[in-house]
Parts: C-alpha cells; sequence; structure tokens
C-alpha cells in the first residue's frame, strides 16, 4: 500500500475532505454534544502551528499537552506536530516528582492546558519552568487566543506557509515522547517517531475495515496513552466521527446518543459493565429474573465457534439485544488491549453480540504488536501478529519485538535503551508463545515474581484475581517481595456494599458501618482461607489490611488505563504494609 506522508498532513487531507458536521465532538454539559466540522478543526491547527512558529517553537522543539480527551486536545498535538515540533503528553493527577521531572527532562519551555483542574498542578509545579498556556474549558484563555490570531495574521500575509511547514514534516521526525506511567521509579520517555505511528495506522487498515461513511466512533480512554491515540490517528485518517467521553462512568448514556459502531476498552472497563449485568440480573423476579440469569450463565460458558441454537436466539431476541442496546444498539467491533483480559469475559461479550478483538502491545512498539480481528480470533490469544512485526521467543519465554513500530529509544536514557534494544530486538518484559497458527499469547510478566526473603517466589496476578472474587473487593493488592510472608491490601467494591450488606441482613448498618464491621472482615478471611488452600505453601496470605475506598487514577493508585500501581501504593499504605508485618497472626 501506499507510504503514508505524516500525520498532521494526512489527517488535514482527511478533515478537509470530510463532509461530517460532526466530525469531532465532545459533550456540552446539557445532554448534548458540541461538534466540530472537518474544515474547522483543520482551521484551528492552520491557525495554532502558525502561532506556534510565530513564538519562536522551533523543529525538534518539545512542547507539553495536559487535558482531557476532546477535539480541543487533537488540535493542539496535530498543530504542536505540524510545526516540525516533539508533542509531550502529561497523564493527569501524576505525582508532583513526576511532574517536576518530565517537564525537566522533556525540556518543553511551553505546557498547554485544557482543564481547569490541572492548574494548581501546573502553577505548583510547573510554572517556571515552562510557559502555562490554557485553552478548552479554562477560564483564561487569552495565551492561547492570542496565538491563534498570530497564526490568522501569518496566513493572510502567506497563505503557503501552513503547507509548506507540512510537507517538511517527515517519517524520520520524532512525534511525541511519552513518559510511561509505570511501577517504579520515574518515568522514563518513549520516544516515537512519525513513522513509528504511521505504520500502526497502515497495518490498522489492513486488520479492521472502518468506513467513514457508516462507522461511528466513542473514545473514552486517555488520550495521553498510545493506545487510545494511536486509535483515534487512524480514525481520524479514515474520516470517522469521533465522540469523546468526558466521564466513562456515563459510558451508557453517552453510547445511547452517540450509537458508535466502533470503540476501544480496556478489561476492568469490561468487567464493570459485565459486574452491572449480572447485578440487574439478580435483582429481577420472577420469569423475566429467572430468564435474563440464564441467558448470561449460557453466555459466560458457549463456545463462539458453536451455531447458535433456538435457545441462543430466543435468548437474543429478549435478553441480548438489550444489553447491545445499553451501548447504543450499533456495536459492531469493540477492541480490548493495554491488559490482559479473562477470555470468559470476552466470550460473553462475544456471545451476546458485542464482537470482541483482544489486542497486545506496548508503549515503547506504538503500540500494537498482535491482535485480533475479524475472521481471525482465538479467544485466550493476542491474536496473530500485525504487518512487518516479527515476534521472537527467548529461551526463557520472552517476547521479543522487531519492526517500524519500535521505538526510537528512551528520551536521554542511551542505557535503558542499549538494555532494552538489543540487536535491533525489544525486549518486551512479557512472556509468550506463539501456537501453530501463528496466534500470540500472553502469559506473564517476566518480572511479576516477588521473591520473599525466605527465598521462595510468588506470582501475585492469579492471588490477586482469585481474592477479588468476593463480593465486596474490588482490588486485592499482593505484599510479597523481600517479605518473611506474604499480606494483602484490600480495596473494596463501594458500589457493591449495600447489596452485599443487605444479602447478608444488615440492614440497619449504614454501608460505612458494615466495611468496618468484624462480620464482613470475617467473610472475606473465609473467602481468603479458601483462597488458600489451592495455593502452594509459600503463597498463602496470613494477613490483610481492608482498605476504605476503590482505587482511583485521581489518587495515583491506579495508571491512567487502570492498571495497579504497586509502588505508589506501597508508598501510600507503608504504615498499613508495616503494620501487618509486626507480628504473625490472623488478618484484624
Amino acid at each position: 500500500m501506499k507510504k503514508l506522508g505524516s500525520l498532521p498532513s494526512l489527517i488535514v487531507a482527511e478533515g478537509l475532505k470530510t463532509t461530517h458536521t460532526d466530525f469531532l465532538n465532545y459533550p456540552d454539559g446539557n445532554g448534548g454534544w458540541t461538534n466540530f466540522t472537518g474544515p474547522e478543526v483543520v482551521t484551528y491547527i492552520r491557525e495554532l502551528t502558525l502561532g506556534l512558529v510565530d513564538i519562536g517553537v522551533a523543529r525538534g522543539e518539545r512542547v507539553g499537552l495536559i487535558a482531557p480527551p476532546s477535539p480541543e486536545w487533537v488540535i493542539v498535538d496535530l498543530a504542536i506536530q505540524a510545526a516540525g515540533a516533539v508533542s509531550v503528553p502529561i497523564f493527569k493527577k501524576i505525582s508532583p516528582e513526576s511532574y517536576r521531572h518530565e517537564i525537566k527532562d522533556s525540556g518543553m519551555r511551553h505546557l498547554f492546558i485544557g482543564h481547569p483542574d490541572e492548574i494548581p498542578m501546573a502553577v505548583e509545579h510547573g510554572e517556571g519552568r515552562a510557559e502555562l498556556i490554557t485553552f478548552g474549558c479554562c477560564t483564561d484563555n487569552e495565551r492561547f487566543t492570542d496565538l491563534l490570531e498570530r497564526g490568522r495574521r501569518r496566513h493572510t500575509d502567506d497563505p503557503g506557509e501552513f503547507d509548506r511547514l507540512l510537507d517538511a514534516v517527515t517519517r524520520d521526525d520524532l512525534c511525541t515522547i511519552i513518559y510511561t506511567s509505570g511501577s517504579t521509579g520515574l518515568p522514563k520517555g518513549v520516544e516515537l517517531t512519525q513513522n513509528n505511528l504511521l505504520s500502526q495506522i497502515e497495518a490498522t487498515e489492513q486488520r479492521f475495515d472502518i468506513r467513514s461513511d457508516t462507522d461511528v466512533a466513542l473514545s473514552l480512554l486517555p488520550l495521553a496513552h498510545i493506545f487510545e491515540r494511536m486509535v483515534v490517528y487512524f480514525y481520524l485518517s479514515r474520516g470517522v466521527r469521533i465522540y469523546f467521553v468526558d466521564d466513562p462512568k456515563k459510558l451508557t448514556a453517552y453510547a445511547q446518543s452517540a450509537q458508535p459502531t466502533i470503540m476501544t476498552v480496556v478489561p476492568r472497563l469490561l468487567e464493570k459493565v459485565h459486574e452491572r449485568i449480572v447485578e440487574k440480573a439478580e435483582e429481577k423476579r420472577g420469569l423475566a429474573g429467572k430468564l435474563a440469569r440464564s441467558a448470561i450463565a449460557r453466555a459466560g460458558y458457549r463456545s463462539i465457534d458453536a451455531a447458535p441454537s433456538v435457545v441462543d436466539r430466543i435468548y437474543n431476541g429478549l435478553v441480548y439485544r438489550k444489553f447491545r442496546a445499553a451501548l447504543g444498539g450499533r456495536i459492531r467491533v469493540m477492541i480490548s488491549g493495554s491488559a490482559k483480559a479473562a477470555p470468559e469475559l470476552l466470550q460473553f461479550f462475544v456471545n451476546v453480540g458485542l464482537d470482541m478483538y483482544e489486542g497486545y502491545g506496548l508503549t515503547e512498539t506504538s503500540p500494537v504488536v498482535a491482535a485480533n480481528y475479524p475472521g481471525h480470533r482465538k479467544i485466550g490469544t493476542v491474536g496473530p501478529l500485525f504487518p512487518e512485526i516479527e515476534v521472537n521467543i527467548a529461551e526463557d519465554g520472552e517476547v521479543l519485538v522487531r519492526g517500524p513500530n519500535v521505538m526510537r529509544g528512551y528520551h536521554n536514557r542511551p542505557d535503558a535503551t542499549a538494555e532494552t534494544i538489543v540487536d535491533g530486538w525489544l525486549h518486551t518484559g512479557d512472556l509468550g508463545s506463539m501456537d501453530e497458527d501463528g496466534y500470540l499469547t500472553i502469559s506473564g510478566r517476566k518480572k511479576e515474581l516477588f521473591k520473599k526473603s525466605t527465598g521462595e517466589y510468588v506470582p501475585p496476578a492469579p492471588i490477586e484475581k482469585a481474592i477479588a472474587e468476593h463480593p465486596a473487593v474490588d482490588t486485592a493488592v499482593i505484599i510479597a517481595d523481600n517479605r518473611a510472608y506474604v499480606t494483602a491490601l484490600l480495596f473494596p467494591d463501594i458500589e457493591k456494599i449495600s447489596r452485599v450488606r443487605s444479602e447478608h441482613g444488615f440492614l440497619s448498618m449504614s454501608d460505612r458501618e458494615f466495611l468496618d464491621s468484624r462480620y464482613l472482615r470475617e467473610d472475606i478471611l473465609r473467602h481468603i482461607e479458601d483462597v488458600n488452600r489451592r495455593r502452594h505453601h509459600c503463597e498463602k496470605v496470613v494477613r490483610f489490611e481492608l482498605l476504605d475506598h476503590a482505587p482511583t487514577i485521581d489518587s495515583g493508585e491506579l495508571t491512567p488505563t487502570m492498571k495497579v500501581r504497586r509502588q505508589e501504593i506501597e508508598r501510600i499504605y507503608r504504615d498499613k504494609i508495616e503494620g501487618m508485618y509486626k507480628q504473625i497472626g490472623g488478618s484484624q
């Protein structure tokens, strides 16, 4: 296929061509949407690009961006690239130390801020290091307005300047530096080129048939994360209408309004949707409840390759179509990434008519390495390799990747780059295998084994998953590294506490009282003892601490893609952890 020029030139060309009046959209706060046409998007990109050039932003210069997913985020990001500069997105709610590090390490002189909630952190830890430029829903956008006005004047004086700037951006140019939200140490800046991202768009086009005239995308993941960002670039390159979500908790309402045909998700979101479906079915009484519960159970165990029976068709007409309607009724492709999803969860969604495709990748691979796609799906695997990408399985089982998607390196970290890319192969740190049909399976992290002070190794993930099956537990975090025995921090599922309390007959208690009750703690202890009976003696959880809230992105306990940040959790709850190791005994 024809090689593309650069992201900004590709997307500007598509924006000028599209006739959609709702090309990019964002909630207006009143139940409707603020719409941007393609030409409006291009005009803003052009004016901001020329405004940046007018204030002296040079080719290769780093420019920061922190904002919610929105049309304006896309406009600022592409304008930075069109000016020949490098976009440096910052995740919201990172630690002050990481905030300062990313500004200093990237060398940015300007930081765009798209939400008032981000201003206090930026003022405290960014002002004086970079000029703060507010836009979008911020109240003071004087500097941003000035940039647009400067751009308009430059375009009037020289109508061809913007096109020349676009032509000057090449596939070899550095496109972005993304600081990984890892669980240990200060984040490393991953350098991705225009070629890295364009190769992904070209590969995605070969795998997924997405059409501008019929498809509508719902975007609800952070654009600072490369997974959603690359997907949005792909949508834009195909002229697909995009509806950005400002709050994932309002997913159902937004989906019913936008009626998307495609969306990308993370496993944690799928788990929450599935839990709500099950809860509503359990609340139903009589024949309707029995039918709903039976249909849900059937979707969980039925092979996706089995021909639908009469019963399946009945369930589809009476139950499954309601699940689909909750997401707008038109979804034909859902892609799960960022973390491994439980096979039974994917099977459930496929069987209710929401076509799920799981993929795998890293920030360092721009991000996709492999993905299931229409006509090529094996649940439990992450699919065949993307075009032009090679994978080698090392002797110890580590997945090594080579291809046009592999990063240029870590910013200012030649040592880390040399450790990660060896002889052209990127060492992912993930363990996996390839089957005879060319499907990749990821089995775990190479380093995600805790070594106890006794020398024994403990795999945290399966223990955490088993403990989190208790209805009152949202997330379990195992503590064992360099410790004499295993303990666990438990985050409650606040949304379920009322139901669990009622089911156990504690109607006179408040949710808070029940969360603190001896009964709940003893019930969780019995569950953990049952989990322990199925584990090796060195993996048994000896003590646990039940916290009073679910983990959140804002608190720093979860990454923006809702993965547990172990190091941050261990820092926040250091005292509670140390308390569990003062003496060996029961739970509380």
